[in-house]
């Protein structure tokens, strides 16, 4: 699969949507072809649990960013020789005689405490040189647009003779080790690893050898600075997020195309041709020979997600499957229901259990892909932040119950409706549980003093989070006190809410 062609911006432009950064492909030839990745933690709210290789952000004593590309490219450079230091505590690409382990574990203990930087101690006080030179540009990935934070990374190849042992503390990352890229490949293709699409396309390029490179990471649009189309989240599972119209912070909602041989396609949410072919590249990709378009799964019945069903049936002659109440707003072909299952086959074979999931809505259902544990969740959980549960199509009692049920699934991957994919399901759905908590907690808290009028709650109880749509904050809290009212914890009365006695 290739992404369309758009204007590609320079190789480290500053701008308020794009954060440059860079990343290092550390290569070794000893011993046979090897490179060097790194797991992030599950916690990290940016591609938790994925595999990636070292990088981060630019920072100030890197150097300018300007509009010479050349000088763009050697502080680039910098950023990925410093963040390699910070994130393995491996030097590469410098002369002179550093200092003894100890010093340099304080140094970078230093700077990850914010108490140092990392250029003044290593060019000044221990007297290295850095050569750019031995960074080679290999490419430049920029985050696809509907991530809330975007960054422009440029990707450097560092071939190194000696094979040093990463020292990966815990924090934004879990571990780093060397490894071959064919074995890196296989485990993609065995679903025991989840990787960053930059990741996984310099796997694949490495695994097919060492000659042409680094020109050769080069050969696709989206390692020149074109933003993906789309996601590869797993082998045969694929996210393809759509502009559509959905609520804030969103701006996309997540069609899913699964199998590659047969496929089924999950919440064509856009009516817009442009969208809809962008989802259709990805389709026609995904086929195999003879393969076909086997349905339509629909998630739930909220425009955001049903908006592109029409032209999508059309387009591809397959039936629409899904709740009953989606009936409701669509013709469906087939009712879906509670345990049952859809076989996708391909090269790997994918297999879908339905699930119901009331809550964000009554039609809700999620689908468990059982070989890879991947649980396409429509709006049960946002990439974004947390759903709106509104009555009264929402519910925050089955909301919750929702929640924990699927927590029980021991999933290992997550799409969600809106925003990135997620490692670490149990945190999240642990998270998610603690938050709405919270806010019953801040509800029951702020009427402790005496009544008041939903509209002096709302203000209460989201003051936290100023930033908060006050008219989805206001739906919400009505989700809470719906619950609160059925448990008989308030009551609503003619001068507002108020606790019961």
């Amino acid at each position: 699969m290739s992404a369309t062609k758009e204007p590609r911006p320079g190789p480290a432009t500053a701008s308020a949507a794009l954060r440059p950064a860079a990343s290092v492909i550390l290569v070794t030839q000893r011993g046979g072809l090897r490179l060097l990745w790194v797991r992030r933690s599950e916690a990290n709210p940016f591609l938790g649990g994925f595999h990636s290789f070292p990088g981060g952000r630019l920072a100030r004593e890197d150097g300018p960013i300007g509009d010479d590309e050349a000088a763009n490219l050697r502080t680039m450079a910098r950023c990925a020789a410093r963040e390699l230091f910070e994130e393995t505590g491996i030097l590469s690409g410098f002369s002179g005689a550093p200092p003894g382990i100890a010093v340099q574990q304080a140094l970078r203990k230093d700077v990850l405490d914010g108490k140092a930087e990392f250029w003044p101690a290593a060019e000044g006080s221990w007297g290295l040189r850095f050569d750019p030179s031995s960074y080679v540009p290999c490419g430049r990935w920029i985050t696809p647009h509907f991530s809330r934070a975007r960054f422009n990374t440029n990707f450097f190849y560092v071939a190194v003779d000696e094979v040093p042992e990463p020292d990966v503390w815990p924090g934004e990352l879990e571990s780093g080790a060397w490894i071959d890229p064919r074995e890196a490949e296989r485990l993609w293709e065995d679903d025991k690893v989840v990787l960053a699409m930059p990741t996984l396309h310099t796997i694949r390029v490495l695994a097919a050898g060492a000659q042409g490179l680094p020109e050769r990471l080069h050969e696709i649009p989206e390692a020149n600075g074109v933003p993906s189309r789309y996601v590869l989240v797993r082998p045969a599972i694929t996210m393809v997020p759509l502009r559509s119209e959905t609520l804030p912070p969103a701006t996309h909602t997540n069609a899913i195309v699964v199998g590659d041989g047969d496929v089924v396609i999950v919440d064509p949410g856009s009516a817009d041709p442009e969208e809809l072919d962008a989802l259709d590249r990805v389709v026609r990709a995904s086929l195999g020979p003879g393969g076909r378009v086997l349905a339509i799964l629909l998630t739930h019945r909220h425009r955001d997600h049903i908006a592109g069903v029409a032209a999508t049936r059309e387009r591809y002659g397959a039936p629409v499957w899904g709740h009953a109440e989606c009936a409701e707003r669509l013709p469906l072909d087939r009712t879906l229901r509670e345990g049952d299952v859809i076989e996708v086959n391909g090269r790997h074979p994918r297999r879908l259990r339905v699930f119901e999931a009331p809550g964000h809505a009554r039609s809700h259902l999620v689908f468990f892909e059982e070989t890879s544990r991947t649980l396409i969740a429509g709006d049960v959980a946002s990439g974004l932040g947390t759903v709106v549960i509104a009555p009264p199509d929402g519910n925050m009692r089955d909301y919750l119950a929702t929640l924990a049920r699927l927590r029980a699934l021991d999933a290992l991957t997550l799409i969600p409706g809106h925003g990135p994919p997620h490692r670490g399901v149990e945190r999240l759905f642990d998270v998610l549980i603690e938050h709405r908590r919270l806010r019953e907690s801040q509800v029951l808290r702020a009427l402790a003093a005496g009544p008041l009028s939903e509209e002096a709650l709302v203000k209460q109880v989201y003051a936290d989070t100023p930033g908060a749509d006050p008219a989805l904050a206001a739906k919400t809290l009505a989700g809470h006190l719906e619950k609160l009212v059925d448990e008989g914890r308030v009551r609503i009365t003619p001068d507002g809410v108020a606790l019961t006695r």
